[in-house]
């Protein structure tokens, strides 16, 4: 008396259900990938904020929530949800990009803190990007003390991994060995020296500029900024920007090696 209702239907019946269920899904992630603002073919990207491609990653301009001149995004070109869920070709890629970022921010006398947030997979889920804000290289221990004690402190202490909230991915474990693949997560990272993870429990609760955040009162920044809608920058700043980026990225743009 407790079967399911599906089971009594004709097998063409079902058939039919399970295509208007898959044309369904198909449509529904259609619309999210066209709304996507890092997916290659997708209609709306902002293609101005290009600054350089890989085979199967490139790197661009934020298109709004700068927070500091340098300030850059790495990206797939094909949509997925995680760095950590990408095939070892198109994380090798993001890592070049880490890489010249690094040396170029170096020699301007400062560090590279990468930070990624990873959530809510599934339905087509979020496309990875992983940000890139430069920091003075002095403050680069302070910013480790500074995240690995939010990180200790951040969500319930009745968490699942609560034991496990700060997961070191120094090498040569790295991300990819520290956490699978299908786990929502907040990686930071400071140079190519690896950083810290914190696997998300719920994401409802969890802060998605949880990063940002620290990094605004790291640098003094305006208080403002944590609750502020993230606005893009005045064209003609942002021109003045793009053009400061490529003087200093192009000496170190691995990119040119590329047939």
């Amino acid at each position: 008396m407790y079967e399911s209702r599906n089971k009594k239907w004709s097998g063409a019946k079902q058939q039919a259900r399970a295509k208007e269920q898959a044309v369904r899904d198909f449509k529904r992630a259609q619309a999210l990938h066209n709304k996507c603002l890092f997916c290659m073919d997708a209609p709306n990207k902002p293609k101005h904020l290009h600054v350089a491609y890989g085979n199967l990653a490139y790197l661009m301009l934020p298109p709004h929530g700068r927070l500091v001149p340098g300030h850059c995004l790495i990206a797939p070109i094909a949509h997925a949800q995680s760095s950590r869920a990408v095939d070892e070709d198109v994380w090798e890629e993001m890592r070049n990009f880490k890489k010249c970022l690094v040396r170029m921010f170096a020699q301007e006398g400062k560090a590279c803190c990468f930070i990624e947030t990873a959530m809510k997979f599934g339905h087509g889920g979020m496309h990875a990007v992983v940000e890139c804000i430069p920091i003075p290289q002095e403050m680069s221990e302070k910013a480790k003390m500074y995240f690995r004690k939010e990180i200790d402190e951040c969500e319930s202490e009745w968490s699942t991994h609560d034991a496990k909230k700060c997961l070191s991915t120094a090498p040569p474990k790295g991300l990819r060995s520290t956490i699978p693949a299908n786990f929502p997560y907040t990686h930071v990272e400071f140079g190519m020296q690896g950083g810290f993870v914190h696997v998300i429990d719920d994401e409802s609760k969890w802060n998605r500029n949880f990063g940002r955040n620290i990094l605004i009162g790291l640098l003094n920044l305006p208080e403002h900024l944590t609750d502020a809608k993230q606005r893009p920058l005045a064209p003609a700043l942002l021109r003045d920007e793009m053009e400061a980026f490529l003087k200093m990225y192009e000496p170190c743009d691995w990119t040119t090696q590329l047939d």
